[in-house]
């Protein structure tokens, strides 16, 4: 049976599930109440941003909408998006000019009863610059009803933010603040067998049993992109249908004794050396990340390191100017001791543990995606031709 993962990569396949549904009900509410700012949060692979996207659909093209990531925006930038996004093509010199334009356009749609909505992310990691300008819109009125809809974005709470004096104009605004949850079980199940059926699997349990369902949404926590990420490793990895539950690898079982480190480089100088202590580690230019690159070429949530008892998996994250391991652009990449990782500027090295044993394989599709325990173990591989691109499937002995 071949088995096409693309539901789980394609991004038009959504399937609501309660939290989802809440929070674009609450969202929805931006448009009713006269106070007019939402903020919703949630960790990263919640599905903020397909909730976002959903909402996008639900207002256009009735209103004016612009989704901006705010992120180390200065001022001018932050403005200069937000009015293109409204259809300008901005020949503006300077961040007065264009948040005059900015008021008169929402000012105009809301005598029209057409009141603009900004969709503004990652408010954690905006500039004060950039805060101040969102305070000044927040105060454009049209008579007595202020004249832009927002809505903040987070994958952590606002509320130090929202509740620092200098943001009142904000604060007075806000209706409500929405965290996003999980999944339950029942609902991860149909997730999954919803997205398999995209992918023009006519019936799922054979593919995916409830048991298995049932272990993935365990080990994700029920956030969906973490789902959709572990699922679509083990049905690249399985080797037949039904999956059993005992062939999958639970990453957050107890590790061994031995940790590995990344030794992280810039310019030919070491700056950090980070011990692999967790099981996930997230690589990225926000303050958010468990390993934090400043370099302008690394995306705010950049990649993921997965650490399980005898591998360190490298996960892109779709960032936006790529992830290298050994000069070789990668989407995902079990790690190899010394193995290069290079993200803008900056290098990283993978060191494992003395003691932890590894083979070079000649076989050159094993090379560069396996990561083996013993020789007994590659000579199994080398046997089946078992491609380990994410160690989420054990291998069986024979």
């Amino acid at each position: 049976m071949q088995v096409d993962g693309s539901g789980l990569r394609e991004f038009r396949t959504f399937v609501r599930y309660q939290s989802q549904q809440e929070a674009l009900d609450f969202l929805g509410e931006v448009l009713t109440d006269e106070r007019g700012v939402a903020l919703l949060h949630g960790p990263p692979a919640s599905g903020k941003s397909v909730i976002a996207n959903q909402f996008v659909q639900q207002v256009q093209p009735r209103l004016s909408i612009a989704v901006v990531n705010g992120a180390r925006l200065n001022t001018d930038e932050m403005l200069s998006r937000i009015l293109e996004q409204f259809g300008y093509d901005l020949a503006l010199s300077s961040a007065d000019e264009m948040m005059n334009m900015l008021s008169v356009f929402a000012v105009q749609q809301t005598r029209t009863h057409e009141p603009p909505v900004l969709i503004l992310e990652n408010i954690n990691d905006m500039y004060p610059s950039a805060l101040g300008a969102l305070c000044k819109l927040a105060t454009v009125t049209a008579g007595t009803r202020y004249a832009i809809r927002i809505i903040l974005v987070s994958s952590r709470d606002m509320s130090r933010i929202i509740d620092a004096p200098s943001m009142a104009s904000v604060s007075r605004r806000v209706i409500g603040n929405f965290k996003l949850g999980p999944m339950t079980a029942k609902e991860a199940m149909r997730y999954l067998y919803t997205k398999l059926r995209s992918g023009g699997v006519d019936r799922p349990d054979d593919v995916m049993p409830v048991d298995v369902c049932e272990k993935i949404h365990s080990m994700s926590g029920g956030w969906p992109g973490d789902m959709e990420t572990m699922a679509l490793s083990i049905i690249e990895q399985a080797k037949s249908y039904p999956i059993k539950v005992e062939d999958i690898f639970d990453p957050n079982s107890p590790a061994s004794d031995d940790v590995p480190k990344i030794i992280i480089t810039s310019m030919g100088k070491t700056l950090q050396e980070v011990p692999l202590t967790e099981k996930r580690a997230l690589i990225g230019r926000s303050d958010l990340s468990d390993i934090v690159i400043k370099d302008q070429f690394v995306s705010n949530q950049h990649a993921l390191l997965i650490r399980d008892q005898n591998a360190v998996v490298l996960v892109d994250l779709k960032s936006r100017n790529g992830t290298y391991v050994n000069s070789r652009r990668v989407q995902s990449k079990v790690l190899l001791h010394n193995d290069i990782i290079s993200l803008g500027d900056h290098r990283m090295k993978m060191i494992y543990a003395p003691g932890h044993s590894s083979i070079v394989i000649d076989d050159p599709e094993l090379a560069d995606t396996a990561k083996m325990q013993n020789i007994a173990d590659a000579r199994k591989a080398r046997e089946r031709r078992i491609p380990t691109l994410v160690p989420l499937v054990n291998k069986k002995k024979p």
